[in-house]
């Protein structure tokens, strides 16, 4: 379950960076206009980015309270 988690999040954080990668360029390519014309790379990138990151609020509740051990029942 944890694998699949982190695997998720690696995923949306490269999917982020290819994002900024093609803000970059639409920035250097459009230049004095870049405001209207990235306009849609910029909202893409920023919803992209929302929740991404390894903090303890991001993950699921489950993962947060203490780590519960159980008795081992003696016969």
């Amino acid at each position: 379950m944890r694998e699949h988690l982190v695997r998720e999040k690696w995923i949306d954080i490269e999917k982020a960076k290819i994002l900024r990668e093609k803000l970059r360029w639409c920035y250097r390519i459009e230049g004095i206009n870049h405001l209207q014309k990235c306009r849609h790379l910029v909202q893409q990138y920023l919803d992209a980015t929302r929740g991404v990151g390894w903090g303890k609020d991001l993950h699921p509740p489950f993962m947060h309270g203490p780590k519960v051990v159980e008795a081992v029942e003696s016969e």
